[in-house]
C-alpha cells in the first residue's frame, strides 16, 4: 500500500535529516528535510503527486488545518521571516535545488531554519 510506504520513507527521511544536522552536513540534511514533505504530501493526499505545484498546494492545506489547532505556528513562522505558507513551502524546495547545486540560496536559510522544517513535518504528521 502507497500509504505504508510513504509513511515509512516519512519517518526515515526525518531521521537522517535529524542525523545529518546534528553531524553539521546542513545540505544533505535539507535534502532528507524535502524527501521528508514529499514523502508527507503522497502519505496524506492520493493520488500522489510529482509536480512540484501539487505538492505545495497540497501542504499549504496540511498547514491550514493545523493552524486551526495550533495557532502558535503562524507567530513561530513570522518570527523566523515566513509571512505565509507560501514562503514556508518555498524554501523548503529551496533546500532541495541547493542540494543540486542552485547557488542562488541564502547559505543562512540552509542550516537556519532546517530544525523548524523537521518540527514542522513531524507535526503534520501525527
Amino acid at each position: 500500500m502507497p500509504q505504508t510506504l510513504y509513511n515509512q520513507r516519512l519517518s526515515e527521511h526525518l531521521v537522517h535529516a535529524e542525523s545529518l544536522l546534528k553531524s553539521g552536513d546542513c545540505v544533505q540534511a535539507g535534502e532528507k528535510v524535502w524527501g521528508a514533505l514529499t514523502a508527507l504530501v503522497n502519505s496524506r493526499f492520493q493520488p500522489e503527486t510529482h509536480e512540484v505545484s501539487v505538492k505545495g498546494s497540497r501542504f499549504r492545506a496540511l498547514i491550514h488545518k493545523y493552524q486551526q489547532t495550533n495557532p502558535d505556528l503562524r507567530m513561530k513562522m513570522r518570527e523566523l521571516g515566513f509571512k505565509e505558507v507560501g514562503e514556508l513551502f518555498d524554501s523548503i524546495y529551496g533546500l532541495h535545488k541547493y542540494f543540486y547545486g542552485g547557488t542562488s540560496y541564502n547559505s543562512r536559510s540552509v542550516s537556519g531554519n532546517i530544525e523548524f522544517f523537521i518540527r514542522i513535518i513531524k507535526e503534520l504528521s501525527k
